[in-house]
């Protein structure tokens, strides 16, 4: 069981108003609703955001909304705004900044759920397994002969992005199959990681060049979007598997699908759309070379709880002046900001 948080004494004198987008596991909500009056969202539409936020210190955000300056300059009572999960491209990061407002969220927390949804991709599609179920399902037991998989064992994993569930994968990689690790990243990791995960850093066209499996663990950004293309995709071997679990749009879709189409990679495992919900007639469901999970590798119970958790204890932390442990914007940033405005300090001992 959860030990509820030790407020201060002056803490409930302004109880704090909490909007969540979206609802979480009962281990968040029980911290917040112990501590805050916490409201849902009743739409995730940018009038009713704009409309609900009105009166809250505090903002939640899973994977669904987006919170841009229109939403931040509504909500003129915010302090914090915590992102339940890893990316944050859903937040104006910059705009928050510059109203004094405090963005953290729960990096760490769903590492090993997503890393696990790696290899299961990396296994179901080595083994054929879309296509043998499908085949098995409709009466087509003979199916088993018509495709041959092949092992992970001995294989080269390349990991584009090696922070920490990157390199979780590269760990359970090279202790637990047996596998070869290259990794690209533009900071080295310390020698003490690569030598856990075997790993060796490599500029991206020799990774795509030379593993067939390649899995994707970036944020999304300018340099990252469309990161996966008509021409890196053409540097990648026809027996490669690539595996995106980070950002839909980290992929170009539509040359992914060429590319399958020609037989130029074994498959795809994605997590992750472009556009999420995908539109009807997307060009890569349905396919016997493709698994893919509608964002759901996080969805695990141990993830849910972590990460919850974690955001929890964070807003809350922000809201009774504790500098945050998982900050996306600098806080020193953050309270300049807000002495600039003539806003009210957010941590103890700021001036």
């Amino acid at each position: 069981m959860i030990a509820p948080l030790a407020l201060p004494s002056n803490f409930m004198e302004h109880r704090p108003t909490i909007i969540s987008l979206t609802t979480m596991h009962e281990s968040g909500l029980r911290i917040l609703h112990e501590a805050a009056n916490l409201r849902m969202a009743s739409s995730l539409d940018p009038a009713t955001l704009q409309r609900e936020v009105k009166g809250a210190d505090a903002l939640i955000i899973r994977t669904g909304g987006v919170v841009d300056a229109a939403l931040l300059d509504c909500g003129k009572d915010l302090r914090v705004v915590g992102r339940h999960g890893v990316g944050y491209d859903q937040i104006d990061i910059e705009a928050a900044t510059a109203r004094g407002i405090q963005v953290v969220y729960t990096p760490g927390a769903n590492t090993q759920s997503v890393s696990e949804h790696v290899f299961a991709f990396m296994i179901g599609l080595s083994k054929h397994l879309p296509r043998m179920m499908s085949e098995l399902a409709s009466g087509n037991y003979h199916a088993r002969t018509s495709m041959t998989g092949r092992e992970i064992c001995g294989k080269t994993l390349g990991i584009i992005g090696f922070g920490r569930i990157g390199r979780r994968v590269g760990e359970i990689a090279h202790l637990g199959f047996g596998m070869k690790v290259l990794y690209h990243d533009i900071v080295p990791a310390p020698e003490e990681v690569e030598l856990r995960c075997n790993a060796r850093r490599v500029d991206m066209r020799r990774l795509l060049e030379q593993s067939e499996y390649v899995t994707l663990h970036v944020p999304l950004d300018s340099s990252t979007r469309g990161l996966i293309n008509r021409d890196t995709l053409g540097l990648m071997r026809s027996d490669a598997i690539l595996i995106n679990t980070c950002r839909g749009p980290v992929v170009d879709e539509a040359a992914l699908a060429t590319a399958l189409d020609a037989g130029s990679l074994w498959g795809y495992g994605g997590d992750v759309f472009t556009v999420e919900p995908p539109p009807a007639g997307h060009p890569l469901i349905g396919r016997s070379d493709v698994m893919l999970t509608p964002h759901s590798a996080a969805q695990t119970e141990e993830g849910l709880r972590n990460m919850a958790t974690m955001i929890a204890e964070e807003v809350i932390g922000v809201l009774r002046g504790d500098p945050p442990i998982n900050p996306v914007n600098d806080p020193f940033q953050v309270e300049h900001m807000r002495q600039q405005r003539g806003l009210a300090p957010l941590y103890k001992g700021s001036r």
